[in-house]
C-alpha cells in the first residue's frame, strides 16, 4: 500500500476524496459505458450474440453511416487544422494593425451553440437564403447546403478554433534561437518552416486533431439539420434510439459502442504518436514578431478582417432574423417586429429556466469535483490518481448522443432510476465538461511549488485547511474562468440532452431545433437571440471580474 499510493498514504483525507471520485466515475461514466457495450453484444433473446456487428457492417444504411463519420471527422479536421494553425502561425509570429482582435475568436466561435450556427447559415445560404438570392439575381446559382460541402463548411466555421488555440500556445512558447539558428545557416525561412516549427509543433497539432475529430463525429446539432441526405452514427444512432424506445436497443447501442471505440482508438493512437514525435526543448526567447507594412499588412487584416466577419455572422443574422417579419416560412428582411421576440418571451421561461438550473447545477458540482481531481492528480500522484487522470478526460472523446445513450440504458430500472428526472440531464452535462475544468485547474498547481505547501504543513496547519488556504487562492482565477465556460456551454448543450430531455424539462437548444426542424426560422432565431443574451452577457462579466482569456 505504501509502496503504490506515494503521497495519498500520509493524507487519509486526500486518499478517501480519491477513491470517493473514482467510485463516482465508475458508477455514472464507466458503468453507462460497460453497459452499452454490454448490450451490443446482445441477441433479442437476451443471448450473447454478434448480430448487432453483423448487421451493422452487414446493411449498407449502417456502412454508409460510418463512412460518412469518418469522412466528415477527417475533411473537417484536415481543414480546421488548415485553417487554424494558418491563422495561429500569422498572429503569433506578424505584428500588423488587426492582429489584436483575433483574441475575440474563441469567444465568439466556442460558445455560440451549434444549432444557433446551422439555423443562420440556412438563413445566408437556404434555398430561400439571403446569399442564395443575392446571387440567384446576378445567375449565379449556389449548391445545396444540404450537402457535403454544406456540412464541411459550416463544421469547419466551427471547429478550427480549437486548432488555433493549441497551436497559438505552441508557437508562442516556442525557442526562437532555433529557428534562427537555422536561418543562420543558410535555410529559407519556407523550409525553416517546415523543417524546424512543424516538427516541434507536432505534439500540438496531434492535440488539435484529436480535440477536432472527436469534436466533429460526436457532433449531433450540424448534421442533423444539414445533413439529412448525408447519415451520420450520432445522429443515426440518435434516429434508431428514438424509434426502439420500449423496444429492442440493439442497433442504437451497437452504434453507440462503435462511437466509443471510435473516440477511444484516436486516444490511444493520438497517445502513442505524440509519445513517439515528443521533442523537449530548453525555455528561451519567443519568437521576435516580423512588422509588416504596405501590401503585405493590408493582406494579414483583410485576412483576419474576413475571419473574425465570417465567425460573427451567425450571431448577426440570426438577430437580424429574430426582429423580421414572417408569414409561414417567407421572411421579408427590411421590415421590422417585435412579434417574434414576444413570442418566444411567453413560451421560453420554462426552457430559460430549465437551461438555467441544469447548467447551474452541473456547473457547481463540476467545480468542486474539478479542483479536487486536479490536485490529486497534480500533488498527490501515484497509480490511483493516474487512473483518476485517465477515467476524468474520458468523456472528451464521448458523443454526447452516445453518452445520453449510455445513462438512459442503464438507469432506466434497478435500484437507481434517473431517467425522466432533471438529475440525469445535468449529469450529463457535468460529465461532458468536467475534462475541461480540470485541466484549467491542472495548470496552476503545476507552477505551485510543493515547498510552499509543505511549509505551512510544517508550521501545523492540517492539510486540507492548507488546501483552502495556500493552494485554492492559487487556482481559484483559472478555476473561475473555466465555471464560466463549463456554465455556457452547457446551456447550448444540445447532442446529450435531444436524448435526456422528456416532456416539461425542454431546453433553449432544444426548443431552437425543433423551430429549425419545423422550418420557422424566425422564432427559432428570437429563441437564439435570447440565449445567445444568457451565454455572452455572463462571459463579458467575466472578462472583467475573472479576466477570462481564451487565447
Amino acid at each position: 500500500m505504501n509502496n503504490f499510493l506515494g503521497k495519498l498514504r500520509t493524507d487519509p483525507s486526500w486518499l478517501v476524496l480519491c477513491i470517493l471520485a473514482l467510485i463516482f466515475l465508475v458508477v455514472f461514466l464507466l458503468w453507462p459505458l460497460s453497459t452499452v457495450l454490454h448490450y451490443s453484444f446482445l441477441d433479442e433473446s437476451g443471448n450473447f450474440s454478434f448480430s448487432g456487428y453483423t448487421r451493422f457492417f452487414s446493411e449498407h444504411q449502417y456502412r454508409e453511416s460510418l463512412a460518412n463519420t469518418l469522412i466528415l471527422g477527417v475533411s473537417v479536421t484536415f481543414f480546421s487544422l488548415l485553417v487554424g494553425s494558418g491563422l495561429a502561425l500569422l498572429v503569433s509570429r506578424l505584428e500588423f494593425k488587426m492582429a489584436a482582435l483575433v483574441s475575440m475568436l474563441p469567444l465568439i466561435t466556442l460558445v455560440v451553440p451549434d444549432v444557433v450556427v446551422a439555423a443562420a447559415w440556412i438563413l445566408l445560404l437556404g434555398k430561400q437564403g439571403i446569399i442564395t438570392g443575392w446571387l440567384s439575381h446576378i445567375g449565379i446559382m449556389v449548391p445545396s447546403l444540404y450537402s457535403w460541402w454544406g456540412m464541411i463548411f459550416v463544421m469547419t466555421l466551427n471547429s478550427y478554433v480549437y486548432a488555433f488555440v493549441i497551436m497559438l500556445g505552441a508557437f508562442k512558447l516556442m525557442d526562437r534561437s532555433l529557428e534562427e539558428a537555422a536561418l543562420g545557416l543558410g535555410r529559407p525561412m519556407p523550409r525553416v518552416l517546415t523543417g524546424i516549427t512543424m516538427p516541434l509543433m507536432l505534439p500540438s497539432l496531434l492535440s488539435a486533431m484529436l480535440i477536432v475529430f472527436t469534436h466533429v463525429i460526436g457532433s449531433f446539432g450540424i448534421p442533423a439539420i444539414l445533413g439529412a441526405r448525408t447519415p451520420v452514427l450520432a445522429v443515426k444512432a440518435y434516429n434508431e434510439f428514438v424509434s426502439e424506445m420500449g423496444g429492442n436497443p440493439l442497433m442504437q447501442t451497437t452504434m453507440a459502442a462503435i462511437l466509443i471505440g471510435l473516440g477511444i482508438l484516436v486516444l490511444i493512437v493520438q497517445k502513442i504518436w505524440v509519445e513517439k514525435k515528443q521533442v523537449q526543448m530548453e525555455s528561451g526567447r519567443t519568437p521576435e514578431k516580423i512588422r509588416l507594412t504596405g501590401l503585405k499588412r493590408l493582406a494579414a487584416d483583410t485576412t483576419v478582417i474576413s475571419i473574425l466577419f465570417i465567425s460573427l455572422l451567425p450571431a448577426l443574422v440570426v438577430i437580424v432574423t429574430a426582429f423580421t417579419k414572417t408569414i409561414g416560412p417567407v421572411l421579408y428582411y427590411g421590415t421590422f417586429t417585435l412579434k417574434n421576440i414576444k413570442y418566444a418571451l411567453l413560451r421560453a421561461p420554462d426552457p430559460l429556466y430549465n437551461s438555467i438550473f441544469l447548467a447551474s447545477v452541473a456547473t457547481i458540482a463540476g467545480v468542486i469535483f474539478s479542483i479536487v481531481c486536479a490536485y490529486l492528480i497534480v500533488k498527490r500522484r501515484c497509480w490511483l490518481t493516474n487512473l483518476l487522470d485517465l477515467v476524468v478526460m474520458l468523456p472528451l472523446t464521448i458523443a454526447g448522443t452516445v453518452l445520453g445513450i449510455a445513462l438512459i440504458n442503464t438507469f432506466n430500472a434497478g435500484p437507481l432510476v434517473l431517467t425522466g428526472t432533471w438529475i440525469i440531464m445535468s449529469m450529463a452535462y457535468f460529465l461532458r465538461r468536467t475534462p475541461l475544468s480540470v485541466r484549467a485547474a491542472v495548470g496552476p498547481l503545476h507552477n505551485l511549488k510543493d515547498s510552499v505547501e509543505e511549509a505551512s504543513i510544517s508550521l501545523g496547519v492540517p492539510s486540507l485547511k492548507t488546501f483552502f488556504k495556500v493552494v485554492l487562492p492559487v487556482m481559484w482565477p483559472s478555476v473561475s474562468s473555466a465555471a464560466v465556460l463549463m456554465w455556457v456551454t452547457s446551456l447550448s448543450e444540445l447532442s446529450a440532452t435531444i436524448v435526456l430531455y422528456y416532456g416539461g424539462m425542454n431546453t433553449m437548444p432544444i426548443e431552437i431545433f425543433q423551430q429549425v426542424d419545423s422550418g420557422r426560422l424566425a422564432i427559432a432565431s428570437a429563441y437564439s437571440v435570447l440565449l445567445l443574451i444568457c451565454i455572452f452577457v455572463p462571459l463579458l462579466i467575466a472578462q472583467k471580474v475573472f479576466k477570462l482569456k481564451l487565447s
